[in-house]
């Protein structure tokens, strides 16, 4: 059989082999690097979109835009081709990548044609057991059951119990039910309700008067509040709607997706019709496999037909509706709780307020009234209505120390608290709200105060703390079927390790995190971590990873509602740009912004002059940097250990120093006292000074090594780049040869992807006289530079010595 092999700069790709050389080397990339490579290679004629190439590599489609990041990255690197020099494979913007260098393909004859792997990469052949370890690859999917399957079988069992159970407990209830087939009953009814996956309850259709219309959402999340009282897992009302991003009118085709943003089975969805003064209420309840029955109930109160419909689904499950007291008028005051509670879930706060407020004062239903209202105040921003409402609700007698309201109450008291910044305060509500909830059956409300608590505990430095917290909630989110909870915890956990500077240990859980709001579309939280992801990925100098992260960040500015938010996208999109040394395009981004933003409140607007600060900075006008450092400082929170904020300090030093403007007075007037908590950034600018001030050689000296000691205590690659890109130039100019050299050492192992290492690495080679490690150093510096010009004197060949 012939098959094809590519030959390119050095390196072969053996298609029947599965085999990437380079040279004599055979070089270790797992399935989904060699898929990509030589899916591109085959199809280098053309652009190949990011969709296809995802089906092509993965056989499917459902596969993040992270995950296609990492290999093409791995990819390049493998290929010693990186994401500015793009080389061998170039970026699409918007739409994919294509093969860009020149190949040679040749037909080899196979020695054993029966073990050759055909070319076609668009069908990849199934992942062996033994690479289910591949660490870089996704978990494989779960084969489809087909029809026939025992899986399906054993499904449609359960639901023809749930036939037998409704028929025999639902008393004169009219009860329909449409089967594929009837088979005996073998598995018990609530082995299908009561699944490993979260039961969905959608809005519901309505079909009856505009004033009616409360009950899309009132209904659903009756339902789902009844069901999930008497002990099945049900995804949160305000969950699915988000997930459904506002959409009220779902069809079974839709079903699919459904499942796989919230993670259930089950999906619930009801009907209501009103004829006369009679209300029909219809109950949809169809299961994974397609299995499907229906229960109708009748009568002149929609809320009772719909609350009876949900007590005939448990009854099928054995198990007992929750009990509703008998306090007078309850109904109607239930069907106002469900008015109010529609309004909130579709986000009209003031007709949800006016609705508890005409509820009349009761017993049984007082705190759970006031509660609705300060939670209302809360979202609404009415801080000190609301801490006036939650002090009367938690001095009430009434209520028990273990009642859930209570619990609730703390969590929200917490809250407010926390909004405040006044950390000890909100610690001690979330410490009595999770005694409190500890007690009852309301594990959301638990891993709601676990989630706050843990926030709390990172601002006041406990991480221990938080990750304890963390880790309960996480589970109770998991074992509630919650996945929007699970990926407010996931980013939880990401900011953690952040704040811990275990910025590897943040990636997992920040790409989580956002891969499940993607889902949700839940915009704002994504483009709010995708910036973290960003930072976080450009601190470690892993700029070809943080290339394609910024330009799928950089394609949804437009849907981005929130001005403010859409300047951070501005300013990442330029800050990385100039990362990479495209200065033109940064300067296109910067123009951009000043355009749209020069307007916004100045606590937003810092943004923008910190963009225009770092590009006069990086392309010599030292007043124009000046300026613009001085208008962000103006706003920005001066915290001595915030980096950014004494990178600024920084640049305006530098420039300062550079118009020969630079005073005592000017410099010292920025530069914190030191202190455990002191940035890096702020020693380098003592060193910086110090050195321009002809300082002992002995001071200068250790000035600069108690900024590298930081630098590598805090274990930010950024940090010991910076530092020792101003160090190696004043050791040089010292003649301190062997410790520029230790430093240039120190940085080697960002050198293949950030200009500034690799630069400090030309400079000691030159005057080291080494030629060899000079000239590949100075390519690698040329290959990432972008606009940014080398000097002169580092590209003549150094003296030999």
């Amino acid at each position: 059989m012939a098959v094809l092999e590519y030959s390119f700069e050095g390196f072969r790709v053996k298609v029947a082999e599965r085999e990437l050389w380079c040279g004599d080397a055979l070089l270790p990339v797992n399935r989904y690097v060699f898929d990509c490579i030589a899916y591109l290679i085959e199809h280098r004629d053309r652009a190949v979109g990011r969709d296809e190439l995802v089906a092509a590599v993965w056989g499917r489609v459902e596969i993040t835009d992270g995950h296609l990041n990492q290999i093409i990255a791995r990819a390049r690197r493998a290929l010693d081709d990186n994401a500015q020099a793009q080389r061998l494979l170039r970026t699409v913007p918007g739409f994919g990548y294509r093969w860009v260098s020149k190949v040679d393909a040749r037909e080899t004859k196979g020695a054993e044609e029966t073990a050759v792997t055909p070319p076609e990469i668009a069908t990849p052949a199934p992942m062996p057991a033994s690479a289910a370890a591949d660490a870089d690859a996704p978990a494989e999917p779960s084969p489809v059951a087909r029809v026939d399957s025992p899986a399906v079988r054993s499904r449609r069992h359960g639901w023809y119990a749930v036939i037998v159970a409704l028929v025999v407990l639902a008393g004169g209830w009219a009860i329909l039910s449409r089967l594929g087939r009837v088979v005996p009953a073998s598995v018990p009814a609530e082995d299908v309700l009561v699944a490993d996956k979260a039961v969905i309850v959608l809005p519901f259709l309505v079909d009856a008067p505009s004033e009616s219309v409360w009950l899309e959402l009132g209904a659903m999340d009756l339902v789902a509040e009844r069901l999930r009282a008497a002990g099945l897992r049900v995804s949160p009302s305000r969950t699915v709607v988000t997930a459904l991003h506002g959409a009220h009118s779902i069809k079974p085709a839709d079903y699919a997706q459904i499942r796989d943003v919230l993670g259930g089975d089950l999906i619930i969805q009801g009907k209501a019709t009103r004829s006369d003064e009679t209300w029909r209420i219809e109950l949809a309840a169809v299961n994974a496999s397609g299995a499907e029955h229906r229960i109708e109930t009748s009568g002149s109160d929609a809320i009772k037909a719909a609350r009876a419909a949900a007590d005939l689904l448990l009854a099928a499950t054995l198990r007992e509706p929750p009990h509703d007291g008998n306090t007078p008028g309850a109904d109607a005051i239930r069907q106002r709780l469900q008015q109010a509670q529609a309004a909130s879930l579709s986000n009209q706060l003031e007709l949800a307020r006016n609705i508890l407020l005409g509820i009349p004062d009761t017993p049984e239903f007082l705190p759970e009234v006031r509660l609705r209202l300060a939670e209302l105040d809360f979202r609404a921003g009415q801080y000190d209505r609301a801490t006036d409402a939650i002090g009367t609700l938690l001095t009430d007698p009434a209520i028990a120390p273990d009642d859930v309201h209570r619990g609730r109450a703390l969590v929200l008291r917490g809250n407010l608290n926390f909004r405040r910044s006044d950390f000890a305060s909100a610690i001690k509500d979330f410490d009595a709200a999770v005694a409190a909830l500890d007690a009852t059956t309301a594990p959301l409300d638990l891993c709601d105060a676990l989630t706050r608590r843990g926030l709390t505990r990172v601002a006041l430095n406990d991480s221990e703390g938080a990750l304890s917290d963390y880790g309960r909630a996480y589970l109770l989110a998991e074992q509630s079927g919650d996945r929007l909870r699970v990926a407010h915890i996931e980013a939880g956990f990401g900011q953690l390790q952040i704040a811990r500077h275990r910025l590897e240990l943040a990636l997992p859980h920040l790409n989580a995190a956002i891969d499940r709001y993607e889902a949700f579309g839940v915009v704002e939280r994504v483009v709010t971590l995708r910036s973290v992801l960003i930072d976080l990925y450009a601190d470690l100098l892993r700029w070809s990873d943080v290339l394609p992260l910024s330009e799928r960040q950089w394609q949804s500015r437009e849907r981005i509602g929130d001005p403010g938010l859409s300047l951070v996208v501005f300013n990442r999109q330029a800050r990385v740009l100039m990362g990479v040394g495209r200065y033109r395009e940064a300067a296109e981004v910067v123009a951009e912004a000043q355009r749209r933003f020069h307007d916004l409140r100045p606590g937003s607007v810092r943004y923008l002059h910190d963009m225009q600060a770092e590009l006069a900075a990086r392309t010599g006008q030292p007043e124009k940097t000046v300026a613009a450092v001085d208008a962000a400082l103006e706003t920005w929170p001066r915290d001595p250990s915030f980096d950014r904020y004494a990178y600024l300090v920084l640049l305006r030093q530098r420039a300062l120093m550079a118009q020969g403007r630079a005073t005592q007075e000017e410099i010292e007037h920025w530069l914190p006292p030191d202190g455990d908590g002191v940035s890096t950034v702020f020693l380098l600018a003592k060193a910086e000074w110090a050195a321009s001030q002809a300082a002992g050689v002995d001071s200068v000296q250790a000035a600069f090594d108690r900024a590298l000691a930081r630098a590598e205590d805090v274990g930010l690659p950024v940090l010991v780049s910076l530092v020792a890109q101003s160090y190696v130039d004043w050791l040089l100019a010292q003649d301190r040869r062997d410790k520029a050299a230790e430093l240039a050492g120190r940085v080697a192992v960002w050198a293949n992807d950030d200009y500034e290492s690799a630069l400090v690495r030309v400079k000691v080679f030159h005057v080291l006289g080494s030629r060899d490690a000079w000239r590949q150093s100075l390519e690698k510096a040329r290959q990432l530079a972008g606009e940014r010009v080398i000097p002169a004197r580092l590209a003549e060949p150094p003296a030999a010595r």
